[in-house]
């Protein structure tokens, strides 16, 4: 049914206050493969880095969406643009400021995308931001798009600079589970199957997340302060255990990015960005 699009926009979410150690941090980072291979400092105490999205863990809450009348098995992750501002420590206090920033209207019986901007701030300022894009399947036909809408960025038209196939794990979404997000699709059968899919399927965020520890550890010396935006729209599924093959192109502002799943030649990620210092 159509999104009611006064109720989404008039939504007060509160503001949490959220405290991690790095038992979170240093979870983060195995569950997306760091400690198979880079920077030991990604999964050890001593002089430990955070991989810079990381705050997506913290920002990610959707217990607003029964606020909002949408049911959850119609939601599919479209996409997520992240901003940093400072590097996350590997333990600490933070606030989480949220709120519906647009909607996107395609059409009576057709999808609706809702985009949830979350901030995090550190002693009263923000050191990361959020905008999440979620398809809302039947919700279109609300009345026309309003708010923020999503940015699309130019193809590129040339060979890829750069190639890299990092392999997932067989039990990589029970592990990223363990990070929040426990909805059944990432680890029930019979869910996955009625949503459509031939088994449960990796978190689009641990998908996201592999992608932005491929660009720390191979642009940015794995230093987590030089990535100043890091961007994907998610375009396909991935199952656990299935390698990806990332292209990468430098542009002028950093690397553009995306991936496929080799195991069927299907994509994963689509127009992928990073603004590097």
């Amino acid at each position: 049914m159509p999104l009611n699009a006064e109720r989404l926009l008039g939504l007060d979410l509160p503001v949490r206050k959220l405290r991690y150690d790095d038992r979170e941090t240093l979870l983060y980072a195995l569950a997306l493969g760091a400690g198979t291979r880079g920077d030991p400092r990604l999964v050890q105490e001593d002089g430990q880095r955070v991989i810079p999205s990381f705050g997506q863990n913290l920002a990610f809450d959707d217990s607003w969406m029964a606020q909002a009348e949408i049911d959850l098995n119609t939601v599919v992750h479209g996409g997520l643009e992240l901003t940093f501002d400072a590097p996350f420590a590997p333990a600490g206090e933070v606030e989480s400021h949220a709120q519906i920033v647009g909607l996107t209207d395609k059409g009576a019986g057709k999808a609706a995308i809702v985009r949830h901007e979350t901030g995090i701030y550190r002693d009263g300022l923000r050191i990361f931001t959020s905008v999440s894009s979620l398809f809302v399947r039947g919700g279109g036909g609300f009345g026309g798009s309003i708010g923020q809408q999503a940015e699309r960025h130019d193809s590129l038209d040339r060979a890829a600079d750069a190639h890299a196939e990092v392999a997932t794990r067989p039990d990589q979404a029970l592990l990223f589970r363990l990070l929040g997000d426990r909805n059944a699709l990432h680890s029930q059968q019979d869910v996955a199957q009625k949503a459509g899919f031939e088994r449960p399927i990796l978190h689009g965020a641990c998908t996201f997340g592999i992608a932005c520890l491929a660009v720390l550890e191979r642009y940015c010396d794995g230093a987590p302060g030089r990535m100043k935006t890091f961007t994907a729209r998610f375009s396909g599924p991935v199952y656990p255990g299935e390698t990806l093959v990332f292209e990468f192109w430098k542009t002028d502002s950093g690397v553009a990015f995306s991936a496929r799943c080799k195991d069927r030649d299907t994509p994963a990620l689509s127009d992928g960005r990073a603004d590097l210092a």
